[in-house]
């Protein structure tokens, strides 16, 4: 090995020195969030991206595949779990062509073909010995061989297209070095090899060493100007640079006292460096530790463990982790999008980061953020200020605030517990006055000096700051506006608007007034939770159920015209309710931004890693550099819009599993499926790789060929299966899109799909097939049709004779032999349609004729119930069908006998005259007064007698809906009972009203024969 110059040694041991200075700070006020995904044990060895995007995960059972759903477990063939399992997997590295190469602890290297769906064993340099040496480090180069770093066979490189092991000589100081830890492949084609006592890099055909300490190097990485770094076991980090004679050299830039065991460039530039204990981000130009990031429990979506394995950056520019103890977590980071959470002293001001109002301050920029502590916090709102705590704002009073505004002058406005304050700029009281109207939810200070206050109850104004008290302002015409009131705007002209649970409203000459809304362009939820004027006159709204709305104009007649674009873009629920603009003129919330200019919206959040708890109404500030700020249970979510693009590129869609006949079946290529003979059922499990937020995607598929309607789905049902299927030619099509997607980021694939057909299914045995059936169906038929013709006829007699008892049985009280309430209902409708037609038409000659009416007669057994109690059931029961065969005495075949309940009868009797009504009750009353009734031969006869009343239809002749037959129905049964409290045994009923509407009848009947638009009919008792 060649020993680097003498000057080349000063410079080395010089950065040594300089890169002992103390490790740096600790993590800033803005919070690195991460989303866990649940492993086994929580232990991850390695973690890597294979060509297709899929996320292969080392667990402490074995290896896994990630599709951002679940963890599908890559085994081996073998006849139970132990031997399909490939034990512990300490290194993995995706090849060009698909493969995931694996190296294992004993099983020596192995691959994952995915065209065949099956792990290959490609073995060691021992051949068939076992046990093969354990796999350290893998990397693939560009020419597709595979280099291996073992423990104790050295550095092997594997050539797949001959299966053959080349052994490397590795030596540090003459001696063969056996022990390979991290291996990297450069973009111009070299290979570094970090062993156990050093450096060395493959070039020009030959291994150069680098000097170094002897300390094993654990990690390597290169990041994107060319440049290796390397991480030792002694905790130094150190970047490989070629001093001007030509040899590399490495600068140390940092020691961190702790085995470096992973590192990776980010998106961003900065280089992450993970620890046995921590997990450290760098500045790569400057050497400077930007954050120190550990475990904190206090952090829910902070880092899981200390002890980093490996660093992975995906293609989507997104970091993961990986780590014993830690599991595998996922960066959740947005360049727009910043979380501020809790101080990290608990006894810090900001140690509960539960904020409900901001304010940002003119000149300073500081921010006050009044927490549920009481306590109102100083955050610093500059550019650079990172929002770092700076102490409390003076307050002698630890009552919460909820809300607060700036004057002009300086001095500030406050609500808190009931009470509004007038503050001076150093916190000093000036004045307060006491509330109405339970919490404060927006406070407004107007051009001309009033204070406006929105309440849970109402709005309310202070004339200035030297008014007695605060007035509650009305609705023009006096009326108290009620409920509670969610937005205060000032439009630039002065114009207030209001807006709140009862709606919107807007400042008039005469006061506050409704905003009227034209039809079919009115707001689509009457409730409004935000409003933002926009800088080119536009008003936006925001509603809880319909989302963002957008003035357009008024219409002729004065009424405002509104485009709801949270519906027109299939957004769920409010926009957010805290409505910005930014420089562009896009709208934002804390949970949606709105792009006018594309027409296009976009939701984020915790996969963004906006994680700050729940977000909270009324508490937002827009700081000095444009950037925005919310309040949440759990601290503020910071946007800079100025880095914010709506995202275009769609994530991959891919097949992770097939199924047919129910058993797995290897994908192939994906480029073409083809299907054996006899396959019924196919199925398909697919997943978009976004792994932000998975459960977000919906879904669509379909086969075509089988069915051609897509079929939509949430991310939980990304499985189904299709069939049955018969031979031929088919396309599978599939779709992911995120929630308010558009044609540029929706995720598409196609995959023709073949089954092909068995002998049997072939065109020529099919046509054979069909000649020889044919010729013997030919003569079967003739026969059978003879048979089941004659069958035939006999059958449909049989079946029309047991329709008609059925049908029969159906409409038949079963007792009785009267009709049932079901039959009324199906001739009904056409009896009252007939006769109303007869009372609506009278311009047709003989309409009405003078039997043109109908009578609705309700009867009811006077004192039934004691016939049951004293004789028995079976006594009641013979009453009720002697007295049936009384009723078909007295009314006519074309009358209906209906059983209507217990002993109660409805008869209705059609083509009749309401003249004759009450002789036709008299009648029935006669037939069943002047006759006892046999209970039982044994027994004495009964004397029973019957309750009437009755209404003729239409009742109104001039009018003839006006009395419907519910309303007459309703009259009879009055006048049944009015009967039964006039002593019984007679009948009372209506004929005729003249004008006189149902709900103007009193229901005392003791009244009617007062009502001299009513003509009753009466029995002489």
């Amino acid at each position: 090995m060649r020993l680097p110059s003498r000057g080349g040694l000063a410079l080395l041991f010089l950065s040594i020195g300089a890169a002992a200075a103390p490790p740096g700070p600790a993590a800033g006020t803005l919070e690195a969030q991460f989303r866990s995904i649940a492993v086994p044990q929580n232990t991850v060895p390695a973690v890597a991206q294979d060509s297709a995007g899929f996320i292969w995960v080392a667990t402490s059972r074995g290896l896994t595949r990630y599709d951002g759903y679940r963890l599908r477990p890559i085994e081996q063939a073998g006849h139970n779990a132990a031997q399909r399992n490939l034990g512990w997997v300490r290194a993995l590295a995706a090849g060009r062509d698909g493969r995931m190469w694996i190296g294992t602890e004993f099983l020596g290297l192995m691959a994952y073909d995915p065209a065949q769906d099956r792990v290959e064993s490609h073995g060691s340099a021992r051949g068939g010995a076992e046990p093969h040496a354990p796999i350290r480090a893998l990397a693939e180069d560009a020419q597709g061989r595979v280099w291996l770093g073992t423990m104790g066979q050295g550095l092997q490189r594997y050539n797949p297209s001959t299966r053959r092991f080349e052994p490397q000589d590795l030596r540090w100081q003459g001696e063969p070095e056996p022990r390979v830890l991290a291996l990297q492949v450069g973009r111009d084609g070299s290979v570094w090899a970090g062993h156990w006592r050093g450096l060395a890099r493959w070039r020009d055909g030959r291994w150069v060493g680098l000097a170094l300490p002897p300390q094993p190097v654990l990690a390597l990485t290169e990041t994107r100007d060319g440049r290796l770094w390397l991480g030792t076991q002694d905790g130094r980090v150190g970047v490989v640079e070629t001093a001007a004679d030509g040899q590399d050299g490495v600068r140390w830039v940092q020691r961190l006292g702790v085995p470096i065991q992973a590192l990776a460039e980010a998106a961003d530039g900065r280089l992450w460096v993970g620890g046995k204990t921590s997990l450290w981000w760098l500045d790569p130009a400057s050497g400077r530790i930007e954050a120190r990031l550990r475990h904190d429990p206090r952090h829910a979506t902070g880092l899981a463990g200390n002890d980093i394995s490996a660093l992975l950056r995906d293609r989507s520019g997104a970091m993961w982790v990986s780590g014993y103890g830690l599991g595998l977590q996922r960066h959740q980071q947005h360049p727009a999008l910043a979380v501020r959470g809790p101080d990290d002293d608990p006894a810090g001001p900001l140690a509960e980061a539960d904020v409900r109002a901001l304010l940002t301050l003119r000149g300073s920029g500081e921010v006050l953020a009044p927490t549920q502590t009481g306590l109102v916090v100083r955050l610093d709102g500059r550019p650079d200020g990172a929002l770092r705590t700076l102490g409390v704002w003076p307050r002698e009073r630890r009552s919460i605030v909820e809300s607060l505004a700036e004057a002009a002058d300086g001095s500030l406005w406050m609500v808190a517990a009931g009470r509004l304050e007038h503050r001076a700029a150093n916190g000093r009281l000036l004045r307060d006055w006491p509330l109405d109207g339970g919490r404060a939810q927006r406070l407004l200070l107007r051009a001309d000096g009033e204070v406006w206050l929105g309440m849970q109850e109402g709005l309310y104004r202070l004339p200035g700051a030297t008014a007695a008290a605060l007035q509650r302002v009305a609705l023009a015409g006096g009326a108290p506006l009620h409920g509670g009131i969610y937005a205060l705007l000032e439009a630039p002209g002065g114009e207030l608007w209001v807006g709140g649970q009862r709606g919107l409203f807007r400042e008039r000459p005469g006061g506050l007034e409704a905003v009227a809304q034209a039809p079919d362009e009115t707001l689509g939820s009457p409730i409004v939770m935000g409003l933002l004027h926009g800088r080119d006159g536009s008003l936006w709204v925001d509603t809880p159920a319909s989302g963002l709305h957008r003035l357009r104009g008024w219409d002729g007649a004065g009424r405002a015209r509104f485009d709801r674009i949270g519906e027109r873009l299939g957004m769920e629920g409010v926009f957010g309710g805290n409505l910005h603009e930014d420089a562009r003129g896009r709208i934002w919330s804390q949970l949606h931004v709105y792009d006018p200019a594309s027409d296009r919206a976009e939701a984020f959040g915790a996969a963004e890693g906006a994680a700050f708890g729940s977000f909270w109404f009324f508490a937002s500030t827009a700081l000095p550099d444009g950037a925005l700020l919310f309040g949440g249970s759990r601290g503020l979510l910071r946007i800079r819009p100025e880095a914010y693009a709506l995202s275009e590129a769609a994530p991959p869609l891919r097949i992770s599993a097939l199924r047919v006949n129910g058993q797995p079946y290897p994908p192939g290529p994906q480029a073409s499926l083809r299907l054996p003979a006899g396959s019924r059922t196919l199925g398909v499990e697919f997943a978009a790789l976004d792994y932000a937020d998975p459960a977000r995607l919906r879904y669509q598929y379909r086969l075509q060929g089988l069915d051609n309607d897509w079929t939509s789905t949430d991310a939980s049902a990304r499985s189904p299966s299709f069939g049955p299927l018969k031979p031929g030619r088919y396309v599978l099509q599939l779709r992911a899109a995120p929630p308010q997607a558009v044609a540029g980021n929706t995720a598409q694939l196609e995959l023709p799909v073949e089954l092909l057909p068995a002998w049997w299914q072939t065109l020529w045995a099919q046509a054979a097939a069909l000649g020889l059936a044919l010729l013997a169906v030919w003569g079967w038929v003739r026969w059978r049709t003879r048979v089941l013709r004659r069958r035939e006829t006999e059958l449909q007699a049989l079946v029309d004779a047991r329709t008609a008892e059925l049908r029969e049985a159906s409409l038949t009280d079963a007792l009785t032999g009267l009709r049932n309430r079901r039959y009324l209902e199906l001739r009904l409708e056409d009896d009252l349609r007939l006769c109303l037609r007869r009372f609506e038409t009278p311009e047709e000659p003989g309409l009405p004729g003078p039997d043109s009416d109908l009578v609705l007669m309700l009867l009811d057994l006077d004192h039934f119930k004691r016939i049951n109690d004293a004789h028995g059931h079976a006594a009641g029961d013979a009453v009720l069908v002697q007295l049936a065969a009384r009723l078909r005495r007295v009314f006519r075949e074309t009358d209906s006998l209906v059983r209507w309940g217990g002993e109660e009868v409805l008869v209705l009797v059609r083509d009749t005259s309401r003249d004759g009504a009450a002789e036709l009750a008299e009648r029935v009353c006669a037939a069943v007064r002047e006759q006892p009734f046999e209970i039982s031969p044994d027994r004495p006869l009964l004397e029973v007698t019957v309750s009437i009343g009755f209404v003729a239809f239409p009742l109104d002749p001039q009018r003839p809906r006006a009395w419907d037959w519910a309303a007459c129905l309703g009259l009879a049964d009055a006048a049944m009972y009015a009967v039964k409290a006039r002593g019984r045994d007679g009948y009372l009923g209506a004929v005729r009203v003249d004008g006189l509407a149902p709900q103007a009848l009193s229901r005392d009947w003791s009244l009617w024969q007062d009502e001299p638009r009513l003509t009753l009919q009466r029995s002489a008792a």
